[in-house]
């Protein structure tokens, strides 16, 4: 892959994951988005999430055009998904003990409640991946079969699937059946016409780039002018209560979603290195995403007198830098550890700065934070 391109998607990479670490943070602090402003923030901090699918196809289709390699799946069950199962179960756990000792159910009993929950419905952070690896599975159909059809044909029948899928959970009422609440609630998160228009555009512009770059800086005026006019539409409907999902899977942050990855691609194309900070944090994301949840429950833990919870904004920065540090560190010691990377996941490959970049191995994902908290 040329220098650009991995200048791209660690500049995306990097900063859907912060974003989703500094929302998680915030609303650490500020009692689950409560507060007005913060909601408003929250909510477009939320864009990350479907960043990551975009990221994860445009990488496959720029890298492998004509077809996935061998080993392809090996690496991604090895590197994603036993790491989905780890902290599947390690999330289960620690929630299981917090069940036990408010409401006095046997451990094993109320782990065993979460864990088949956690691994098979994606009911924790980590749903995340299972939309990821459908969308590994849809790349090879869609090198078969996409090309009966043409590019527009397929953005337009895919905005609509996605449109409609979401339009149809954000709209209407689930029945009285717990089965109905629990899927419009957090189930309908997991499967792919959900993010489906994320995924075909990325599929294009990945095997189009040069064309893509192109385009950006011809329309660079309404590149810089998008995120703000449809940050505005998700902040009206927001506000009018049209909506009142706090999470990406909303019609209208398709759009706004759209439009910063539009935004963070061009900034991203003019840069002639990408600044350490990101670099250092795309690497980390996969360890980031999973562990951030982790360490923001553990700050709740300790003593008012160590000031994580009680000093407003710096409170947010504070947890925020903690838990991506932190994250960060805990995966690095794994990755020295053997079979740690099969745990935390693997740290991506750097930039090798003054030499060609390789390009990323492993796309990686992200996900949500901690129950009762707004969703992403």
């Amino acid at each position: 892959m040329e220098r650009k391109m991995n200048t791209e998607m660690f500049v995306l990479r990097s900063i859907a994951c912060l974003s989703i670490a500094l929302l998680h943070a915030l609303y650490r602090v500020y009692d689950d988005g409560n507060t007005p402003w913060v909601e408003s923030i929250g909510l477009l901090l939320t864009f990350g999430t479907p960043v990551f699918v975009f990221i994860s196809q445009f990488v496959l289709s720029f890298a492998y055009p004509n077809g996935i390699p061998a080993g392809f799946w090996k690496k991604r069950i090895k590197y994603i998904l036993l790491p989905y199962i780890f902290f599947g179960a390690l999330y289960a756990v620690l929630k299981g003990l917090d069940m036990a000792s408010t409401e006095g159910i046997p451990l094993l009993q109320a782990s065993w409640y979460y864990l088949w929950r956690h691994l098979l419905l994606g009911d924790f952070h980590g749903y995340f991946i299972l939309v990821i690896f459908q969308f590994y599975a849809l790349y090879t159909l869609f090198q078969t079969y996409a090309k009966r059809f043409t590019p527009r044909t397929m953005l337009i029948v895919s905005f609509l699937i996605n449109v409609l899928y979401l339009g149809f959970f954000n709209l209407t009422q689930p029945g009285d059946s717990v089965a109905a609440q629990y899927i419009w609630d957090k189930m309908y998160w997991i499967f792919s016409p959900g993010w489906i228009f994320y995924f075909t555009v990325a599929y294009y512009l990945g095997r189009n780039e040069t064309w893509f770059r192109e385009k950006l800086k011809q329309y660079r005026l309404a590149v810089y002018t998008l995120p703000i006019l449809t940050g505005a539409l998700v902040l009206f409907v927001n506000g009018q209560g049209w909506i009142t999902a706090h999470s990406s899977k909303r019609i209208d942050m398709i759009l706004f979603t759209l439009s910063m990855i539009l935004f963070l691609f061009s900034i991203a194309s003019s840069m002639r290195k990408v600044p350490r900070v990101l670099e250092w944090s795309s690497r980390y994301s996969f360890g980031i995403y999973l562990l951030h949840p982790l360490l923001l429950a553990m700050f709740v833990k300790l003593p008012s007198s160590f000031g994580l919870q009680n000093l407003g904004l710096f409170s947010v920065l504070l947890q925020f830098v903690l838990c991506v540090v932190g994250s960060a560190i805990l995966m690095n010691i794994a990755n020295r550890i053997p079979g740690g990377a099969f745990v935390v996941g693997r740290v991506g490959i750097g930039m090798n700065r003054g030499k060609k970049p390789k390009a990323p191995e492993t796309p990686t994902t992200t996900g949500i934070g901690q129950p009762n908290q707004p969703t992403i």
